[in-house]
Formats: structure tokens, C-alpha cells, sequence
């Protein structure tokens, strides 16, 4: 059975501005507590939760995975969505380069 595959559209960005360029590298020189955050919506990271723009909808492909059961549960207890869940658990692992070993 071959899946479709759903084309998405990107958003093409125009490049930023040489004083756009300038402000992001002292940016990335300055310490987190010294960044004003006055305008940007408030985030509580603090219980460990993270969020992903739920807007930049990926292409999916439907599998079949066993999980444990307790695991599961973890990801269940929230209520539904619980697959979305997993996979911004995936996401975050590879975006800080968590180690994939085979137990």
C-alpha cells in the first residue's frame, strides 16, 4: 500500500538585515539573565514541559511501535494526544543530541 505523502509550503524569510545579524550576536554573547524578556509571552519550563509550534505541521508516517506500558501511561496522563506528546519527547531528544545506544 503506497501513503500519500502531504507537501507542506515553507515560508521563504527574507534574509536578515546586516543590523538584524548584529543584534542576534550579542544576543548570543549575553548571558540568559541579562536578555529582556519583557515582550515575549510567558513560559514555565520549570516542571520540565516543552512545547512545539504546533502550527509547522511535519509530514507524518503512521508505524507500529511497542512501548512500555509504564511509559505510556506517563504520556497518557495528560489525556489525549498523547502521540503529539511522543513525538515532541523524540524531538527534544535529538535537538540536545540525547545518545540513541541499543540495551
Amino acid at each position: 500500500m503506497k501513503q500519500m505523502q502531504k507537501e507542506y509550503k515553507t515560508i521563504d524569510f527574507p534574509p536578515l538585515t546586516e543590523e538584524q545579524k548584529k543584534e542576534l550576536e550579542l544576543l548570543d554573547k549575553m548571558p540568559d539573565n541579562e536578555i529582556d524578556l519583557s515582550d515575549s509571552p510567558e513560559t514555565d519550563f520549570s516542571n520540565g514541559h516543552f512545547y512545539y509550534i504546533q502550527s509547522s505541521k511535519m509530514p507524518k508516517t503512521s508505524i507500529y511501535a511497542k512501548i512500555d506500558n509504564d511509559n505510556l501511561a506517563w504520556l497518557k496522563k495528560d489525556g489525549k494526544d498523547y502521540q503529539a506528546r511522543l513525538n515532541n519527547v523524540i524531538r527534544w531528544a535529538r535537538f540536545n543530541n540525547c545518545p540513541i545506544t541499543q540495551m
